[in-house]
């Protein structure tokens, strides 16, 4: 899906554009602008990819619009029209970033040429987008649960050179998962997303293995054990499998995770004292389970 921006003066102008983009194939939604200030307060509250502008408008031209939208959003792609062929105009155009340049009247070929290649380097950016937020994400739990597990400093110094460890320390809380059953490895991405739907919360979830997951929440002031309830619902909804969870108490800073995953693990053993319990608090010095 492509968001399109087109931005002229004249409806009809306006209208033969959309037109020629409903003869293409792909999913677009398009946005509309009659000058170049309602322009930038689309482009300011939309997530706009690729702007189709005219040149000639009152208030502020397409090539000052251009200057302006790529200044805000450098990925921004860009074709602009004009009524007369000037090769000046094309090189100032260029100059402010404009990714295309084509004449009125706009030829249908020309046009269907001129949006394949922008629209092909809207989806090569996403593609490595896409490429770079999996490679940080891997590094962030190969480097976390390194640190969880071990507690070695120089993990923490390896790790800062290559992500960004400000994240870490904006976790205050903590909930194990355990299943029965090798579920996580192949249950991860659709169960993230589920949990993002569900919880209505900022968190980070990662894969310990095939039976058990971590969560790191972010609230400070949060009852944690109706989160864990809830937590709890939610995969008994879902999965055929025997869930128990452990909450951890709270912390402050990344120093104290080695510490909390440890203190989980042993929260961890009470389901074999209490079977019948599917959430174990640790908030207290002595764990206390909750029914579920």
């Amino acid at each position: 899906m492509t968001n399109v921006l087109i931005v002229d003066d004249e409806k009809i102008e306006r209208e033969g554009l959309k037109y020629l983009l409903s003869r293409e194939e792909g999913k677009r939604t398009v946005f509309e602008a009659a000058n170049g200030k309602q322009a930038l307060q689309v482009l300011r509250s939309e997530d706009i990819q690729l702007l189709l502008t005219d040149i000639k408008m009152p208030h502020m031209t397409g090539l000052e619009l251009s200057k302006k939208a790529k200044e805000e959003n450098p990925n921004l792609q860009i074709i602009i029209f004009s009524g007369f062929s000037d090769f000046t105009f094309a090189q100032e155009a260029i100059r402010y970033g404009v990714t295309e340049y084509i004449l009125k009247p706009v030829n249908p070929d020309d046009f269907h040429k001129v949006l394949e290649r922008a629209e092909s380097e809207i989806s090569k950016r996403r593609k490595k987008e896409s490429r770079e937020i999996k490679e940080k994400n891997f590094l962030q739990q190969y480097f976390l649960q390194s640190y969880l597990y071990s507690g070695k400093k120089e993990i923490l110094q390896k790790a800062g050179e290559l992500i960004d460890l400000d994240k870490w320390n904006s976790w205050h809380c903590a909930i194990l998962i355990e299943s029965d059953v090798a579920l996580f490895d192949t249950a991860e991405e659709n169960l993230e997303q589920e949990l993002q739907k569900e919880l209505h919360r900022m968190f980070f979830y990662m894969n310990l293995n095939a039976r058990q997951s971590l969560i790191l929440f972010q609230d400070v002031y949060c009852d944690y054990q109706l989160v864990a309830k809830h937590l709890y619902d939610i995969l008994k909804q879902n999965y055929s499998a025997s869930f128990h969870l452990a909450v951890s108490s709270r912390f402050e800073g990344h120093e104290a995770l080695p510490e909390i995953m440890s203190q989980l693990e042993q929260t961890m053993e009470e389901k074999f004292y209490h079977p019948d319990v599917h959430v174990f608090n640790n908030e207290a010095s002595d764990s206390q389970p909750v029914n579920a």
